[in-house]
């Protein structure tokens, strides 16, 4: 299959689907009661966010799901196993090295890139999973 011809086998609803749940996670993760708190004192900002620019954040989300569903078709994954790994494989290849460069150059404490990249992986392992079985 051909990353053209990968647009024609994608349910759009099930990315749909994907980049709500991603939200929805990332929204549950910065929970106070979950890892908000440690991000709100590790970052010393409020938990109030932007609202400007939600509509940007979602529309974020919709192409990260995009994205993810044409390389799960590509990588012709169709259970939870292979939609985990190409969300893993996606979390290690883009994420982790964009997070890491925030320790380098940002400075900022290993506890929050591992919040970070912990709501990531997450994230990215459920989408690969819904967008593979729901095919």
């Amino acid at each position: 299959m051909t990353l053209a011809s990968s647009f024609l086998h994608l349910n759009l609803l099930a990315v749909l689907v994907a980049a709500v749940v991603h939200m929805v996670l990332g929204l549950i993760w910065f929970l106070p009661r979950f890892f908000g708190t440690a991000w709100v004192e590790l970052t010393g900002k409020e938990m109030k966010p932007a609202s400007r620019w939600i509509p940007a954040v979602m529309l974020g989300h919709l192409f990260m799901a995009l994205v993810l569903a044409m390389i799960v078709i590509l990588a012709n994954a169709t259970d939870v196993l292979g939609g985990l790994l190409v969300g893993v494989l996606a979390w290690i290849g883009f994420v982790v090295p964009l997070e890491a460069g925030e320790l380098v150059w940002e400075k900022i404490p290993f506890r929050l890139f591992l919040i970070r990249v912990g709501n990531q992986l997450v994230g990215l392992g459920l989408a690969g999973v819904i967008l593979a079985v729901w095919r």
